[in-house]
């Protein structure tokens, strides 16, 4: 098995790779030769995005989706190196073969294939093969074959329930790496009877203000949770995670906040050059009593292989009430502005408003001459390298008409067409 690194780089700053890794990996899959053409074909279900298109927490869902859907059909699994084989010990077979792209498409509003419309016709070129849509429930239901899944697949958890037992035990850490954490949590656990974990999320949060879930929560609203429970609570300790810990952690000092590194885990030596530290906060979030996340898959997931805790709570879109319980086995692991309504993207105004509630005016003004045009030219600039990639520079020359309100030029049929699953 070959052993990953995980890579800390955000969502948005690894869009890019993704395409060049499945570019590449694409060129040296043989799809047929003359052997595989005289046994018989076995069903495979392969993710050749896996470990790419997102992070820690959306890989969680991910591979859980591939499983799942994988054990349905009878398919046998097949997939790139990803982080989950050193912390789990998983040893799927690799990619053998290039499969037809088949893409998550959401019960509700549009996901990130439907507006950057170059998406599907690049996947569809690389695989030299159409595309089709999945309905996450009916695969799940059903399982599905012969395919390569491209998707975050964040289903509402009320379809994985059927599965709660199954999915916990695909996340369970390997045996040295599961000691070493283990004795850090019972360190912990000395500080008192009650652990509250609580977990912040700022980065990508801050530089991605149009998103339609990112909601950078101030500490001091957390803080204000914290007093409305702390007396209510037997002994408790106070557990601080985040992406910027060192600035958030003078916030709680109150509270005496504990944080990983105060822990002394000894992560095995094989594995502590593979940026894992991540993975310290995510165990303890796993095993607090009470824990209050972040709008944030990371922490929800944690939350779904929590057996211990008694209260799950969350920021959502209402300031007046700032925070919500949350029961993680039947809820949307991510709330996006506007509800049912759920938008990828914020519009302009919409991000203002948020952002002037959260962060203040200097948060506002960061906005509007900092993260606004850098997120309009990254995105231009990912859709430009795939028109490219697609059709040359008849490519980018669609990229253009489509930015400025030609909306029917990559609707056009070429090559291939988009078709239902």
């Amino acid at each position: 098995m070959e052993t990953s690194k995980y890579t800390t780089n955000s969502e948005t700053d690894r869009v890019l790779s993704v395409f060049d890794t499945f570019k590449k990996d694409a060129e040296n899959i043989k799809t047929s030769s003359a052997n595989e053409a005289e046994r018989p074909s076995q069903p495979v279900l392969t993710m050749s995005s896996l470990g790419q298109l997102g992070r820690f927490g959306n890989q969680i869902f991910q591979y859980a989706f591939l499983r799942i859907c994988a054990q349905k059909s009878g398919a046998t699994v097949e997939c790139p190196p990803w982080i989950g084989q050193t912390l789990f010990g998983h040893d799927d077979a690799p990619i053998s073969k290039r499969l037809p792209p088949a893409i998550e498409r959401r019960d509700s509003g549009k996901n990130l294939f439907d507006i950057i419309p170059e998406f599907i016709p690049y996947l569809e070129k690389v695989a030299d093969a159409k595309s089709s849509r999945v309905e996450e429930a009916k695969a799940l239901d059903c399982g599905i074959v012969n395919v390569d899944l491209w998707g975050f697949f964040q289903i509402h958890t009320r379809y994985l329930q059927p599965y709660k037992e199954e999915f916990s035990l695909l996340f369970q850490p390997v045996s040295d790496l599961k000691s070493a954490l283990e004795a850090g949590l019972n360190l912990l656990r000395s500080k008192g009877k009650t652990i509250i974990g609580i977990h912040i999320r700022r980065s990508d949060f801050i530089t991605v203000p149009l998103a339609g879930f990112t909601l950078v929560v101030p500490s001091k609203w957390y803080c204000e949770w914290l007093d409305g429970i702390w007396g209510e609570l037997e002994d408790p300790v106070l557990f601080v995670c985040s992406d910027d810990i060192d600035s958030i952690l003078p916030d709680f000092e109150k509270f005496c906040p504990v944080a990983s590194r105060d822990l002394n885990v000894k992560l095995p030596e094989r594995i502590k050059d593979l940026n894992i530290e991540f993975y310290i906060d995510f165990f303890i979030l796993s095993n607090c009593d009470v824990v209050g996340i972040s709008n944030s898959i990371f922490s929800f997931t944690a939350c779904m292989l929590n057996k211990r805790g008694k209260t799950f709570v969350r920021p959502h879109w209402d300031f007046s009430t700032k925070f919500t319980v949350f029961d993680p086995w039947n809820s949307k692991p991510l709330l996006y502005l506007g509800g049912e309504r759920a938008e990828l993207s914020k519009t302009f105004a919409e991000a203002l408003y948020v952002t002037h509630m959260t962060q203040g005016i200097f948060g506002v003004l960061k906005l509007i001459f900092i993260y606004f045009p850098k997120s309009r030219i990254k995105m231009l600039v990912l859709r430009t390298y795939l028109g490219y990639q697609i059709d040359g520079i008849v490519g980018v020359v669609k990229t253009l008409l489509y930015t400025f309100g030609w909306r029917s030029v990559w609707k056009t049929p070429g090559l291939f067409t988009r078709s239902n699953f």
